[in-house]
């Protein structure tokens, strides 16, 4: 676990921490209107649709997603709450839906590979 894709290391994972971030982010819209969580809510369920049935999301699909970047905007990672919990996981599923890795490459992948794409 660890690394860009946080702890997702393979395609059941991922499918786990989707639906658990999809359930976090519907406990805190049941306490009231948010925007933000309103938009991350629809993205997820958005991805949770694209990959049903283990179908594998188009590359245009992939890049359709942003919930990294509204959690980055919206939310804090570090508070201890349902808030920061869903960032964290936020984080984890908008990289490795862009990236969408085989289990071997989500299982191994480190910050260090994340870099290395860009030539840093």
């Amino acid at each position: 676990m660890g690394g860009v894709y946080g702890e997702i290391n393979s395609r059941a994972d991922f499918d786990r921490v989707l639906h658990e971030a999809l359930g976090i982010a519907c406990r805190i819209l049941a306490g009231g209107r948010n925007p933000a969580i309103e938009a991350i809510a629809a993205q997820l369920t958005w991805m949770a649709l694209t990959c049903e049935g283990g179908r594998e999301p188009s590359a245009d699909e992939r890049q359709k997603v942003n919930v990294g970047l509204i959690a980055m905007r919206e939310l804090d990672a570090d508070r201890q709450d349902d808030s920061g919990l869903l960032a964290r996981k936020l984080y984890a599923l908008d990289n490795y839906f862009t990236e969408w890795p085989t289990d071997e490459q989500a299982a191994t992948a480190t910050d260090a590979d994340f870099w290395r794409r860009f030539g840093l």
